[in-house]
């Protein structure tokens, strides 16, 4: 245990400069000894074959060899150095091949072991997301590089925790405080449309004017509330998707009767835990965005299906298509791609944000699929647990 406490204490640089020098003084150390036994033991062989005598008590060894037997020593002399050096070669290679394989699969765990602070690391820093971020904590008892940049990171998310908070709380007081001067305006706007029927064309078309501006200001303000609250919204409802998207359908049928849309829908029956009113916002913006932005004698297929623990919906329409470098963009805030034609629908920007916002709330995602001149898909994937999953 102590050891332990010892080994975190040290610096991960250390801690490598360590590990490789045991590593390399041990290949060296196991090179030396195989590469001499082998050594020895081959010219221990040679050496018994050339010298054969009995020394006794003598100090001089007398050798006498004939020509022809001298001539028969030496090639048969010649061959069995030959032969040595091969087989000396021969196990130098195998016994560098094998010192070699086994330093390398020991290096590749001594060095998994010293990195598993930064993968652990890695696979924290791949789970935050702007929903966690206040639950979200790096381990901080690790080495002493890594110790202080987790200490820095879970400062940075505190930072950007509450700067999150402090944006949607100003977003849902500023909407707040928007929403009662507006409808007061609007109250006022119609009492003097029914009041003053009879007045002059252009007085008229500006009342108009002035009575749609406000109803597009009060979805702003409307829209701005949902997004604002949506961490508050519990998701624990069991919603049925399948009579979830009949309503919706049912609900958006007169909007559709008047663009001349038809509607199709190929739903399985499939159950997700969430939150119900989130869950119809989404499909909803969708499926109404496919219809306001789609060409006059189109059509909208809603499809669903569950694959594995998830529920994936497409949301196809006939209409001109996105351009593929909007195709993100427009999951931003008030990012619309054609504004002059946002406004004539009375969009203000935010369905869409709205839409990612409640997909990545409940774990799941929204995405363009495909879109062509012929239309656009959109692919809605959701955990049916409504837990992100991994």
């Amino acid at each position: 245990m102590k050891r332990m406490k010892r080994m975190k204490r040290l610096s991960f640089q250390w801690r490598i400069t360590l590990l490789t020098a045991i590593l390399i003084a041990g290949t060296c150390i196991c090179l030396n000894l195989l590469l001499y036994r082998s050594g020895t033991v081959s010219m221990d062989s040679l050496n018994g074959f050339v010298m054969k005598y009995d020394t006794g008590n003598s100090d001089v060894v007398k050798i006498e060899f004939d020509d022809q037997q001298m001539s028969a020593f030496l090639r048969q002399f010649s061959q069995e150095v030959y032969d040595a050096k091969a087989a000396f070669g021969k196990k130098g290679w195998c016994i560098t091949a094998i010192v070699t394989l086994l330093s390398a699969a020991i290096a590749y765990f001594v060095s998994g072991r010293a990195l598993k602070p930064l993968k652990k690391f890695s696979q924290q820093t791949e789970n935050i997301d702007q929903d966690n971020l206040t639950s979200t904590r790096l381990d901080e008892n690790t080495a002493a590089e890594f110790q202080q940049l987790s200490c820095s990171v879970n400062h940075m998310l505190d930072r950007l925790a509450l700067s999150f908070d402090l944006q949607r709380q100003f977003a849902g007081n500023a909407a707040h405080e928007l929403r009662t001067p507006l409808a007061m305006m609007q109250t006022k706007l119609e009492l003097f449309t029914e009041e003053h029927s009879d007045v002059d064309a252009e007085t008229s078309k500006l009342v108009q004017f002035q009575i749609d501006q406000v109803d597009r200001l009060t979805s702003l303000v409307r829209t701005l509330l949902e997004m604002s609250n949506l961490q508050s919204v519990s998701r624990s409802d069991e919603i049925e998707l399948a009579p979830l998207i009949d309503e919706i359908l049912t609900d958006l049928t007169t909007l559709a009767e008047q663009k001349n849309i038809t509607l199709h829908q190929n739903c399985e029956d499939v159950h997700m835990i969430g939150s119900d009113t989130l869950i119809y916002r989404l499909l909803f913006n969708l499926i109404e965005n496919a219809i306001k932005y789609n060409h006059s004698g189109g059509s909208v297929t809603v499809s669903m299906q569950q694959e594995n623990q998830q529920v994936l919906l497409h949301i196809a329409d006939t209409g001109c298509g996105i351009p593929e470098e909007y195709r993100e963009s427009i999951f931003q805030p008030f990012f619309r791609v054609d504004k002059s034609r946002s406004r004539q629908m009375g969009g203000v920007g935010l369905g869409l944000a709205l839409v990612r916002e409640i997909a990545v709330l409940h774990g799941g995602s929204v995405c363009v699929e495909s879109s062509s001149e012929k239309g656009t898909t959109f692919a809605v994937r959701l955990p049916l647990n409504g837990e992100k999953t991994e």
